[in-house]
């Protein structure tokens, strides 16, 4: 049969397979049908026509049907199942030299914090602070030396505990992307801090009762510390010794095993904080009771970190890591039109433009950030001249003082004009991946638009401008693409998003979900607490004054924030202009259409 002839009896059954598909309540029976009738007519494509278009259609068609069909199947179970099971004890393993080093070095260092509490017995002063060393020693003269562990009701420390014992595992691990050097100098420090804390308990002849109450969740705590450690020494590993991978693929699976090491010591954390805040804060419970929970908390690291990893080994069952897709991905800008994408896959096409759009975007991204930072520094010179933005604080509390309209509203314009210019050298590059004909004055206007509505927010003080921002920022990168795309008024575009976030609205949160962290992890990068070591280097070695370090280390540390702003932005837009066709498509199916008029008028050569 020819191509035209099979197009012709087939065409009005595909196009109202589609309508069935675009349905919100679908006839389960009739779809598994459907699907049936499609792979029987992909089969016959594939047999008869395989180098034709009609072959990609069907094939299109078949996989929206399967996703369809089995989209609610529950896979999700065995996966997270299969991840604690099978997928974590095979990174363990692989990982073993890594954890190894990263013991050898928190034990090292927790030796050095114990020899130096005993040759200096200011030591301790010096690494838990003087107001940590008087409160505790008021507590020990009162008869209760473990009484920190009593300072606050068991929610507000155990979710307080929580979320610093997350955000230290998260930097442990994030600063491994500093050539490992990172998450080994923070488990150096760790280790001293734990080695004093401990020494100093000791040296009043608390060793027995500080252990039992120390240890009864730093089991879990320290040795969980310890994996993050060694998840950041894998991060940075695959960067400094690719092997024989290209450095970013090496980097690429380097990350992957690290962030999986750093998802299994989640739990753990959670439960030691658990445990320090609704069971160490009694004090009075039996040594015995204590000691087993200390031993049953280090039977279960062992058990599962160190002996089933092994013992699979032995037996042969364990699991093979699935990382050799990377290898070989394919790093020419992706084809957007025409495809469905997950957010996984979405996430990946946005890199992969992304690559490409860094080389010409750098260097503009970066002489924006010096000018910006420059008059930005001008405009707040009274707080710096009062010494009241400190170099070592974390990056949204400097942020603070930046989006200060109320104070300084000049900083408006100055952000506004800053984001504008970070988003039109974006968007001017993107005709060359989403063949856009739009010239460079609608870009402006679009960059405009997109930079004033993500700055707006911010005349509002508190946590209630922070919540607008986290709906506006999408809404304006978003749409600063649609305007570009369907050549749409701004206000237009904004509610052609809404239209097509409403029958896609989790894809659309997950995407922003992805980015959100990656955007987080980046500002943690570049607003590091090691920037501070870097400034007192400087003033250690040179001869400068106070004030001038002072104003030196703001105006780097500001370069630094700004380029990271500049550089995540980008990553946004790219994100959501991808995600955009998944959308329309969802929505409209409307390469689909046009590719069943296309066929039907193909004639077979």
């Amino acid at each position: 049969m020819k191509e035209t002839k099979f197009i012709e009896q087939n065409k009005e059954k595909w196009l109202k397979f589609e309508q069935l598909l675009r349905l919100n309540r679908r006839d389960p029976d009739k779809l598994s049908d459907l699907f049936i009738q499609i792979t029987d007519d992909l089969s016959y494509a594939r047999t008869n026509y395989p180098n034709r278009s009609i072959r990609v259609y069907l094939n299109n068609l078949a996989q929206q049907l399967f996703y369809n069909i089995y989209k609610n199947k529950k896979e999700s179970r065995n996966k997270f199942v299969n991840f604690w099971k099978e997928e974590l004890p095979s990174v363990v393993f692989h990982c073993r030299y890594e954890l190894l080093t990263a013991l050898i070095v928190f034990l090292l260092a927790f030796a050095i914090g114990v020899v130096s509490s005993v040759y200096d017995p200011e030591f301790a002063r010096s690494i838990l602070g003087d107001a940590y060393v008087d409160m505790t020693i008021n507590n020990i003269e009162e008869g209760d030396p473990m009484g920190v562990y009593k300072s606050s009701n068991e929610v507000d420390m155990f979710l307080g505990i929580t979320l610093n014992n997350v955000r230290v595992a998260f930097l442990t691990f994030i600063t491994g992307i500093l050539a490992s050097l990172g998450a080994i100098i923070v488990l150096v420090y760790n280790g001293i801090m734990v080695g004093t804390f401990q020494y100093f308990f000791i040296e009043r002849g608390l060793g027995m009762e500080s252990f039992l109450s120390i240890w009864l969740h730093g089991t879990l705590e320290i040795s969980s510390i310890v994996i993050a450690g060694a998840a950041g020494i894998v991060l940075g590993k695959g960067f400094v010794f690719p092997g024989t991978h290209s450095r970013i693929r090496a980097f690429q699976i380097s990350a992957r095993r690290g962030l999986k090491l750093l998802i299994g010591i989640v739990p753990i954390l959670v439960f030691a904080a658990l445990i320090e805040s609704f069971v160490t804060r009694y004090t009075e419970l039996p040594d015995f009771i204590k000691l087993a929970l200390i031993l049953v908390s280090l039977f279960f690291m062992l058990f599962y970190f160190v002996w089933i990893p092994y013992s699979k080994y032995r037996n042969g069952t364990l699991q093979p890591l699935k990382e050799g897709h990377l290898q070989s991905r394919n790093l020419n800008a992706p084809q957007l039109e025409g495809r469905i994408r997950k957010v996984n896959e979405i996430f990946r096409d946005s890199v992969l433009i992304y690559q490409k759009v860094l080389k010409k975007y750098f260097k503009p991204a970066f002489l924006l950030s010096l000018v910006y930072i420059l008059i930005a520094a001008y405009v707040l010179r009274e707080p710096v001249g009062n010494n009241m933005i400190y170099v070592n604080s974390w990056f949204f509390q400097k942020f603070a003082f930046l989006i200060n309209y109320q104070e300084f509203p000049l900083l408006f314009l100055i952000n506004s004009a800053f984001l504008t210019g970070v988003i039109y050298f974006t968007l001017i590059r993107f005709p060359d991946y989403h063949n856009l004909k739009v010239n460079k004055l609608r870009i402006l206007t679009s960059a405009i638009s997109a930079g004033v509505l993500i700055n707006l927010p911010f005349f509002i003080n508190g946590f209630f401008a922070f919540l607008i921002w986290v709906l506006a920022m999408p809404a304006a990168l978003f749409s600063s693409f649609i305007y570009l795309r369907e050549k749409l008024t701004f206000m237009s575009a904004i509610g052609r998003l809404n239209q097509l976030a409403g029958q896609a609205l989790g894809r659309l949160l997950g995407l922003y979900a992805l980015l959100i962290f990656i955007g987080f992890t980046f500002f943690i990068l570049t607003d590091t607490p090691f920037f501070a070591f870097y400034m007192e280097f400087i003033q250690a070695n040179f001869v400068l004054e106070a004030d001038t370090t002072y104003h030196m280390g703001l105006i780097m540390n500001g370069i630094v924030m700004a380029l990271g702003v500049a550089l995540v932005i980008p990553l946004f837009l790219l994100g959501f202009s991808v995600q955009y066709y998944t959308l329309a498509e969802i929505k409209e199916a409307l390469w689909l259409k046009e590719q069943i008029s296309i066929f039907g008028t193909k004639k077979d050569i």
